[in-house]
């Protein structure tokens, strides 16, 4: 899951409300947009995401998720899905397939600027690029 660690601005993102394509979503679940809706992200992703959901929530075609926007003047926490033993501070990493974490595959969008260790469930802190 991803968390708003801190904003270089000390300003905290507002709500917003966007209809979804039916499903489960988690709080800090990364979310694109897929036919004009807030969707999960399917497979691993190089490109910033657009929206961080804010609630653990299930909803049918259209029903009103709230999210915040994806900051580039921010820091966000997550976790490693996999081990990434090349992972370090200045690294990009790619979003993790469902959104809720990041990986080392293909070169990403999340650079890293903390990294507990490189193995699989660490702590990792980054902005989006």
């Amino acid at each position: 899951m991803f968390t708003l660690k801190k904003s270089d601005t000390g300003a905290a993102q507002p709500w917003e409300y966007y209809p979804a394509k039916a499903g489960t979503y988690k709080a800090g679940q990364l979310l694109a947009i897929a036919a004009g809706m807030l969707a999960a992200i399917s497979a691993a992703s190089t490109t910033t995401p657009a929206y961080l959901c804010e609630a653990d929530i299930t909803v049918e075609d259209g029903q009103n998720v709230p999210v915040t926007r994806v900051a580039d003047d921010a820091i966000y926490e997550t976790q490693l899905s996999a081990a990434a033993a090349d992972a370090d501070v200045g690294s990009m990493l790619r979003i993790s397939a469902g959104g809720l974490q990041v990986d080392a595959g293909a070169e990403g969008s999340f650079e890293v600027v903390y990294i507990e260790d490189t193995a699989a469930g660490a702590t990792v802190h980054g902005r989006f690029h």
